[in-house]
């Protein structure tokens, strides 16, 4: 984490403080962003001071969808850093070199992507998403488009909009700042194999710009905010009518889904590997578990340095690997079940960082896969036995068919070999 200069003097007349942030037009340091290489073109020489300060959760690294468009999904942080509220106004995503707008919120597009720290990390949003007290944080939950490779910028920076909102009787003013610049990783997400041997599944909750608890799953751990499911899917079979369940909702074995094998999406070498506890009763959410025990029985791989995989909520007694085993890509770890935090049978599979599935998430494809279309309604394991019946509204993809090195997006429908 860079230090920020918060405050250069004490300024005792509110008036001042007002014009000299609604003057400033400047750039600040993310904390997970390294430094601004002189040469890079759109760079201020100068440092100066900025009524907002920016940092990030994450690395921001670009991902292609099935949309055949590329995706940097990735949190913005905003603190007020003066005295008095501010009123975001507008959010813009540029290229870092060129300063061609990538992306832009304002409005409704802008308040339903913007949550104040502590409404993020409980799920509840205040009623003005986009008012940020004095030292208040919020953050901004972005999904940046790119359609060519090509155009993927090297660098982004952020320019927010904002107004103050001072005390009766005095003016707000209206105020541009050029904030956070952020590179992106250069290297490629990294490929995976299929979760499951054939079949039609369903990929729910996943990424990029739903308002789902695994995008928008803002955690604080040991003192860091971290979104370890940023790129997490629920993965639930279906049957050819695309029903996740038939008969009883309350029975387990109604499940497409449960009991289905599960398999090394990668070669590597198991690192934590835990059995033996309970399936949940479907079809309600149960009593959270401790902590520890959210995933209930899981495998933990380790696939390549810094990249880790989480399969969750596994049949008790099905897992089939150990601490320590090194693993080849499609070999058999497990059964698909409900144990842990689980309502309904599902796969939860997210790639993180490290060992922890509360660490930092990182974007994944597949080698390939076939994509059929889209559910249309949204649904997730906690109200899915919930349902009338089991079928799920399903649309055919405007392009179906195979697809390569590509991440299935919210809701797709695919088929894996």
């Amino acid at each position: 984490m860079s230090a920020k200069l918060r405050r250069a003097a004490p300024v005792t007349c509110m008036s001042l403080a007002v014009i000299a942030v609604a003057a400033i037009s400047g750039s600040a340091q993310a904390r997970t962003a390294a430094g601004p290489s002189p040469g890079v073109a759109g760079i201020d020489r100068a440092p100066q001071f900025t009524g907002l300060a920016a940092s990030f959760l994450t690395h921001p690294q670009p991902v292609r969808g099935t949309d055949g468009r590329f995706h940097i999904a990735y949190e913005l942080v905003l603190t007020n850093a003066v005295k008095f509220p501010l009123d975001v106004n507008r959010v813009e995503v540029r290229d870092g070199k060129t300063h061609r707008v990538l992306l832009s919120l304002h409005g409704h597009a802008l308040s339903s992507r913007m949550n104040s720290i502590a409404g993020a990390t409980t799920g509840e949003k205040p009623p003005d998403t986009t008012v940020l007290s004095p030292s208040g944080s919020a953050v901004v939950w972005l999904d940046v488009r790119v359609r060519r490779k090509a155009d993927l910028p090297d660098v982004l920076q952020h320019r927010v909009v904002a107004s103050t909102r001072p005390p009766p009787g005095e003016q707000s003013m209206r105020f541009s700042s050029r904030i956070g610049r952020v590179p992106l990783l250069a290297r490629k997400p990294v490929e995976l194999g299929p979760p499951a041997r054939g079949g039609i599944w369903v990929a729910d909750e996943g990424c990029c710009d739903k308002d789902t608890h695994h995008r928008r799953g803002l955690l604080v751990v040991n003192g860091n905010e971290v979104v370890p499911q940023r790129f997490a899917i629920d993965w639930m079979r279906l049957d050819r009518k695309h029903r996740a369940w038939v008969g009883d909702p309350a029975r387990l074995s109604s499940y497409r889904s449960y009991g289905q094998r599960l398999i090394a999406v990668a070669a590597g070498k198991v690192i934590f590997a835990a059995d033996g506890r309970p399936n949940q009763k479907p079809p309600n959410d149960p009593t959270p578990p401790s902590v520890p025990e959210l995933p209930g029985n899981r495998v933990i791989l380790r696939i390549g340095p810094g990249i880790y995989v989480t399969y969750a909520h596994m049949v008790p007694g099905s897992v089939r690997v150990h601490d320590g085993e090194r693993v080849r890509r499609g070999q058999a770890v497990g059964r698909l079940g409900n144990s842990g935090n689980s309502a309904t049978p599902h796969l939860h599979l997210q790639v993180q960082i490290t060992r922890s599935f509360l660490s930092d998430g990182l974007p994944f494809v597949f080698n390939r896969f076939r994509l059929l279309g889209q559910i249309t309604e949204p649904f997730s394991d906690s109200n899915l036995g919930l349902r009338p019946n089991g079928k799920l509204p399903f649309a055919p993809a405007r392009r179906p068919g195979p697809r390569r090195h590509e991440m299935p997006l919210s809701q797709n429908v695919v088929r894996f070999p």
